[in-house]
């Protein structure tokens, strides 16, 4: 996952640097521990960034525990590789935003995010939501197997993307390709 992850990034800051010039940039947050950010913020509030490996692993234990289910090691991979502020890319014709893993944030809000999702399900933990794609519907993950799924909460549908999160991250492109 993390050489997965550490490819996407490299495509992901040539692209931005190809059509700006410049690293990412978002939005100043002042709950985001400051060691991701680079620069001062400018006019707009904007602000670059750059992904981080991750130092430290989060232990998911006592998600794990409280609900008596084991997280997909692939979620656990991807919130213990890197720090960072965005994942996005089109795969097929969705556009995709996965949760990012946010300094001072993260994983506190995933964790949250799981148990909200988990309670609208009756407690059951066969999905677990990773991020969303542009029409609102949930990215999730297949607990069970690794698949990543589209959502659609309102038929109680998914389809299925691809088999797993880092062939889903692996795929992305940076503009709808057909």
């Amino acid at each position: 996952m993390k050489e997965v992850m550490k490819d996407y990034f490299g495509r992901f800051i040539d692209k931005w640097m190809e059509y700006n010039n410049s690293l990412p940039q978002i939005a100043w947050n002042e709950d985001v521990d400051e060691f991701i950010y680079l620069g001062e913020e400018d006019e707009n509030g904007y602000i670059c960034w750059k992904p981080m490996e991750k130092g430290v692993e989060f232990s998911f234990d006592e998600i794990e525990s409280q609900y008596n289910v084991q997280l997909h090691d692939s979620v656990k991979q991807y919130f213990n590789s890197y720090w960072f502020l965005e994942l996005t890319g089109w795969i097929s014709s969705y556009n995709i935003n996965l949760h990012p893993v946010i300094p001072g944030i993260e994983t506190d809000y995933f964790i949250s995010l799981v148990k909200d999702y988990a309670e609208s399900k009756e407690d059951i933990f066969k999905f677990i939501p990773i991020g969303f794609e542009s029409n609102g519907m949930l990215i999730v993950l297949d607990n069970n197997t690794g698949e990543i799924l589209v959502e659609d909460f309102e038929l109680n549908e998914y389809k299925q993307i691809t088999n797993s999160l880092e062939n889903l991250i692996s795929q992305f492109k940076f503009r709808c390709e057909k």
